[in-house]
């Protein structure tokens, strides 16, 4: 027993650091205020009843001097003031996503770029046809082919009349690709902040005096260098923090965390563009 409570403790200990190195790495400063996203992890896939007692989602802030240092003990605040365990939302089944750039009101304008940053989904793969026949086609060769070892795919038709096929992979092949994408990319992330989810990665580079009229720019260019998600291009994007637990699937929660904390030196947005080549 004792064995089991100090294993938990360590554990526990290590997610608090994951957590506030997070937080410092992308350079937020003591005295700004850090804005935060519950989203319930499997809720917000189902419609809310009429008698829903829990929020789907809920915007938190707290300022940086003010956050405890242990996890157990972390508490935000609703713009009713009222205060919100972080922790125990999670356990709960809350993700917790953080605004990675600056604005001091979480509605207000920006007035810095924190970091640029990929959303690498592994687990994922969505192709776009013209016709039902080819998506048909596609289908039944994901489905046939061992290596890919698709789990569930779904055909949807658009109101564009296209034809968007998703295909969901099992957990070996994600790991598979999950090597395979450090490995290819091993030179253009040696910098950067790579944070691993249960189905990918999200990778940052942190940015000093980074001009917000070229954020969105180099956001695009860096989903095409790296075939990542292209819908993270927005400024108020949020994105997972590490420390917490992934729950979409509540019989295996998975602990989002930072796989390599990166270099020292945030990057300009020039040396970015030019260490990784990106065509804006």
């Amino acid at each position: 027993m004792e064995q089991r409570l100090s294993l938990h403790a360590a554990r526990m200990r290590l997610r608090s650091r994951q957590f506030r190195q997070y937080i410092k790495k992308l350079g937020c400063k003591r005295n700004q205020t850090l804005h935060f996203t519950l989203v319930h992890d499997t809720m917000s896939r189902k419609p809310a009843p009429t008698s829903q007692s829990k929020a789907r989602a809920m915007t938190l802030h707290k300022p940086m001097m003010r956050l405890e240092r242990r996890l157990s003990q972390v508490t935000l605040y609703t713009r009713a003031k009222r205060r919100v365990p972080l922790l125990q939302m999670n356990k709960e089944g809350y993700a917790v996503f953080m605004t990675v750039n600056y604005r001091e009101r979480d509605r207000g304008d920006f007035q810095g770029v924190r970091a640029h940053f990929i959303d690498v989904d592994l687990n994922k793969l969505v192709e776009t046809y013209r016709t039902g026949e080819e998506a048909e086609r596609r289908m039944q060769e994901l489905q046939a082919d061992p290596a890919e070892q698709i789990e569930s795919v779904t055909v949807t038709r658009t109101s564009q009349e296209r034809y968007v096929l998703v295909a969901l992979r099992g957990k070996r092949r994600v790991r598979q690709l999950k090597r395979r994408f450090l490995a290819k990319h091993r030179e253009r992330i040696r910098g950067a902040m790579i944070v691993e989810t249960k189905n990918g990665f999200h990778v940052y580079w942190a940015i000093r005096g980074g001009k917000l009229g070229r954020f969105v720019a180099i956001q695009r260019a860096l989903a095409r260098k790296f075939n990542s998600d292209p819908k993270i291009t927005d400024l108020a994007r949020v994105m997972r923090v590490p420390g917490f637990h992934h729950r979409k699937n509540p019989a295996s929660p998975y602990l989002v965390r930072v796989k390599r904390w990166g270099r020292k030196r945030p990057y300009t947005q020039a040396e970015l563009i030019r260490k990784l080549s990106l065509t804006l």
